[in-house]
């Protein structure tokens, strides 16, 4: 399949080979991200099976209680709210700042804080029990793919879990695909998404499908452990 329509309701298409220019990338992402959610276009946001990211990432932390976790384009907060419910301490950061962040500090100013910010410019090391990325790293430039993982491996406490959701393929090999306004998405195997993941400092604890509305289409939810400095993953 060459085009085909997706969450956010924009047709895709292959991107080109090389991908577009990283060093304008950032830029990109801001923009787009900041339209979807200016004129009410983030429907992901609404949509179901998301919303099993942040359970899957609480059933794999077992019975730890109040764990902080960092929450990776937070958006206007759902995934967030979950886990605040649930008694954890949560970090949201995410590029585009939502009116609904107020709302989720008020009453508990010492379990939620939201952060305007990328992976790359959050500061600190060793900060975090787990991180949850529910739908960003297949939106990553793949030329920044290495220094994303790394720099969430850094913020994780050795032992921490990283719950990453991505768009799964249903062919042998994930696709890059890119919308109208040159916003990339990376679909992965979950053979894929493991290499690339392990490579940088992290070892598979558990994988998952996830269906989405349309039919044949899923998530790749998978959930990994920060290894020990110096350990083989």
């Amino acid at each position: 399949m060459d085009r085909y329509e997706i969450a956010d309701q924009y047709t895709i298409a292959p991107a080109q080979t090389p991908p577009p220019d990283r060093s304008a990338y950032h830029d990109v992402l801001h923009s787009d991200f900041q339209g979807h959610y200016a004129d009410g276009r983030d429907v992901w946001t609404a949509e179901r099976a998301m919303r099993e990211t942040p359970l899957l990432l609480m059933r794999a932390l077992g019975g730890t209680e109040s764990a902080h976790v960092l929450d990776i384009g937070t958006g206007h907060g759902r995934d967030a709210a979950i886990l605040l419910d649930h008694g954890h301490r949560v970090t949201g950061i995410d590029i585009v700042t939502s009116p609904e962040w107020p709302v989720l500090t008020a009453g508990r100013p010492d379990r939620a804080r939201f952060l305007t910010s990328s992976v790359l410019e959050l500061e600190g090391s060793a900060e975090y029990d787990a991180a949850l990325d529910n739908g960003c790293l297949h939106h990553q430039h793949p030329d920044d793919y290495p220094a994303y993982l790394r720099r969430i491996r850094a913020l994780l406490r050795p032992g921490g879990l990283y719950t990453v959701s991505v768009f799964q393929s249903a062919d042998e090999r994930g696709r890059l695909f890119v919308n109208g306004a040159s916003r990339l998405y990376q679909e992965f195997t979950t053979g894929e998404l493991t290499d690339l993941v392990t490579g940088h400092g992290f070892e598979p604890v558990t994988s998952h499908l996830v269906p989405r509305t349309t039919p044949g289409r899923n998530y790749l939810v998978g959930t990994f452990r920060a290894t020990e400095p110096g350990q083989a993953p």
